[in-house]
C-alpha cells in the first residue's frame, strides 16, 4: 500500500510539474511586438512560450503607446491562466480591470495561428500584458462544426473544410441519371434539414421532394448498397434503423445521389411514395 501511494504520489508531482513548468520557454529578448499590423516598441519584455500550443503563451511588458480606451473587446478578451512561476501575469486581476473599465484590450491579431488570437491588455499607467485565446473559428474547426462566415482555411486543410461553405455546391441535392451517368438536380419543396461534419464525412438531410415515385425508379440509379447511418447528432426526421427497414422492405427506395461525392463516400437518397426523402454519406463499397 504504502509503494503504491509513493507511486501515485510521484506520478501526481510529475503530472504538477508538467503542467506548470515542463515545455515552457522563457523570452526576454523582445523589443517590439506586432499590433495592427506594424511594429510597436516595447520595454522590460518577460514571457513564455512553448511549442506544445499556441495557448502557452504570455507576456508582461511596458509601452508607451497612447491610450485610447475602448470597451469593443472588453466582453472577448479573456486572459488565461499563467503557470505559478510566471508571477507578472494575473489573469484574473487583469480580466477584473478589462471589465471595470481600468485597462482597454487590444486585438492585436486575428487567427495567428489559425483558430487563435492574440489580445493585449494596456494600462494607462504603460503597463501591457499579452495572451492568445481560442476564436469562434478555432473552435469551430476543432469541434468538427461548420466555420462561421469570414473564417479563413487554415493551411493544409482543405479537405477538412469540404462544407465550411453553406452555399457550396456540395449542398445541392442531385441523384445519378440512368442514362450517361449524368447528374440531375432534385426538385426540393421545402430546405432541408441537415446535419454534417466539415470534412463531408458525416451529412444527413431530411426534405420533401415533389418528383413521383414512378418516375425516380425509371429514370435515376437504385442504390443497392443502402445503409442508413445514426446521425452524428440528434435528428427527429431521420431514424436510421427505420429507414433501413423500409428500403428492405420496400416501403422507401434508396437511389445514388452522387458517386465518390467527396474521396471514398457516396450520397444516397431514399424516397417514400409521399414525397418524403432523407440523404446521407456512406463509405463507397469495394
Amino acid at each position: 500500500m504504502g509503494g503504491l501511494l509513493l507511486a501515485a504520489g510521484a506520478m501526481g508531482a510529475g503530472l504538477w510539474y508538467s503542467i506548470q513548468n515542463a515545455y515552457y520557454n522563457e523570452i526576454t529578448d523582445v523589443t517590439e511586438i506586432m499590433a495592427y499590423g506594424d511594429a510597436f516598441p516595447v520595454k522590460n519584455y518577460r514571457g513564455i512560450d512553448a511549442d506544445t500550443s499556441p495557448l502557452k503563451m504570455r507576456a508582461c511588458f511596458d509601452v508607451d503607446w497612447d491610450y485610447f480606451p475602448t470597451d469593443e473587446y472588453k466582453d472577448i478578451a479573456t486572459p488565461l491562466i499563467a503557470p505559478n512561476f510566471f508571477k507578472c501575469f494575473d489573469a484574473k486581476e487583469i480580466g477584473a480591470d478589462l471589465q471595470a473599465g481600468n485597462a482597454t484590450a487590444i486585438l492585436a491579431q486575428e487567427n495567428e495561428p489559425f483558430g487563435f488570437d492574440r489580445f493585449i491588455a494596456q494600462y494607462e499607467d504603460g503597463r501591457a500584458f499579452m495572451w492568445r485565446q481560442t476564436n469562434s473559428c478555432g473552435t469551430a474547426h476543432f469541434s468538427g462544426d461548420p466555420l462561421p462566415d469570414g473564417c479563413p482555411v487554415p493551411e493544409g486543410a482543405e479537405d477538412k473544410n469540404v462544407m465550411r461553405d453553406r452555399n457550396a455546391d456540395i449542398f445541392t441535392l442531385r441523384l445519378t441519371s440512368v442514362i450517361g451517368g449524368t447528374l440531375d438536380d432534385m426538385l426540393i419543396g421545402s430546405d432541408p434539414v441537415t446535419s454534417y461534419s466539415t470534412n463531408g464525412k458525416e451529412f444527413f438531410a431530411c426534405f420533401d421532394t415533389p418528383m413521383s415515385f414512378g418516375l425516380l425508379s425509371e429514370t435515376y440509379v437504385i442504390a443497392d448498397h443502402a445503409s442508413p447511418r445514426k446521425t452524428r447528432s440528434p435528428m427527429d426526421c431521420f431514424d436510421h434503423g427505420q429507414i433501413a427497414q423500409d428500403i428492405a422492405s420496400g416501403e422507401a427506395m434508396a437511389l445514388l445521389g452522387q458517386h465518390d461525392i467527396i474521396p471514398g463516400y457516396d450520397r444516397i437518397i431514399a424516397v417514400y411514395p409521399n414525397g418524403r426523402a432523407v440523404a446521407w454519406h456512406q463509405k463507397v463499397e469495394n
